[in-house]
């Protein structure tokens, strides 16, 4: 990688663009972005998708009109487009990036992740000038503490720590809609995606919460890659089956069974575990995974005492592969129980 185009991120970026703290060039350079659509794409492995989707978030948010980022798969297509001016800017890894197409990389703090842009004096230096000055700002470093640690890792969570994801703010934010512990949402997600905004099933579920297009589309979601719109429209699903399901379980504990369940495979086939009738083995060994992950999040044993099986008429509780669980929700699977008369059901998750 030539260490012509390759900025170092650190305020000695700002060695390299000596007018970057000029006022009036200042403004020149913001005007760059102005007037139109940050168009981004990430192409990145684990949190540091999440990370730099964030960021680009940010910057894209004080500078352009709107802000547009989709994941990357192919770097070739990614470099072409860019040099087709069809995206302004990709996060791709630093090992990956070269400047033979007369592009600009921006390495970020931790080195292992770079920006790519058309090689433009203006836009360049003012990514570098926010870049800089971002670094020094308390957002930058709640955002980066977030992000730093290597959840799921052995003996990463504890729970006097009360840290569990990236995204905890939201799921307690979520879990007061559905009276639930918040780690019990928290767990949920982690079963579906490992906290991976980038994570894509077979079936096309997607993001945080896997949710399906069609569902995505059902609870009010743009941008199905966003965290806090997956998340939120997630719950709100949840929320949705929870009110389908409480006539049919009068323990709190058993609700929030068969709720998990018909998130994973339709309230349907939950109705069916409940009544011991044709029993979804994996449906079951669902629960139990992301109830033995809410007992990890809480500091409990792993035990699923919780949503004990014995209370639900004699529902096998799973097996030992629960935590490799292969059925995956389908939003079309709780057809057969919305046909029938449930009264007012809020779409909107709301009391």
């Amino acid at each position: 990688m030539s260490g012509l185009r390759h900025l170092l991120a650190s305020l000695s970026l700002l060695l390299l663009f000596p007018n970057a703290g000029n006022k009036i060039q200042h403004r020149q350079d913001k005007e760059a972005f102005r007037g139109h659509t940050l168009r981004c794409a990430v192409k990145l492995d684990g949190y540091k998708t999440g990370f730099n989707y964030e960021l680009l978030k940010v910057f894209g948010e004080s500078h352009c009109d709107s802000t547009s980022i989709t994941l990357g798969e192919d770097l070739d297509s990614l470099l072409n487009y860019l040099v087709r001016d069809s995206l302004d800017i990709i996060a791709i890894p630093a090992e990956e990036f070269t400047d033979t197409l007369g592009l600009t990389g921006i390495a970020l703090e931790d080195s292992s992740a770079v920006w790519v842009m058309r090689h433009r004096k203006n836009a360049n230096r003012e990514l570098v000038r926010w870049y800089a000055g971002y670094l020094g700002s308390r957002e930058y470093s709640d955002l980066s503490r977030r992000f730093s640690k290597s959840y799921g890792a052995p003996g990463k969570w504890q729970a006097s720590s009360g840290v569990i994801s990236p995204y905890d703010e939201m799921f307690k934010s979520g879990a007061k809609l559905l009276g639930w512990d918040w780690r019990l949402l928290a767990a949920l997600a982690w079963s579906e995606s490992k906290f991976m905004i980038q994570a894509k099933s077979p079936k096309g579920a997607m993001g945080i919460m896997q949710m399906m297009p069609v569902t995505a589309d059902r609870f009010g979601v743009t941008n199905v890659l966003d965290p806090e719109e997956n998340i939120t429209a997630g719950t709100r699903y949840l929320a949705f089956l929870q009110k389908l399901l409480f006539r049919y379980a009068e323990e709190p504990e058993v609700l929030s069974w068969l709720t998990i369940a018909a998130y994973n495979s339709g309230g349907g086939r939950a109705l069916q575990d409940l009544e011991g009738r044709e029993r979804s083995s994996a449906t079951q060994a669902y629960v139990e995974a992301v109830m033995r992950q809410y007992n990890i999040f809480s500091g409990k044993s792993n035990d699923t005492g919780l949503l004990s099986p014995d209370g639900l008429g004699g529902i096998n509780p799973g097996n030992e592969d629960a935590g490799d669980q292969k059925e995956e929700h389908d939003d079309q699977e709780g057809e057969d129980i919305g046909n029938q008369d449930h009264g007012d059901v809020d779409m909107d998750g709301d009391e």
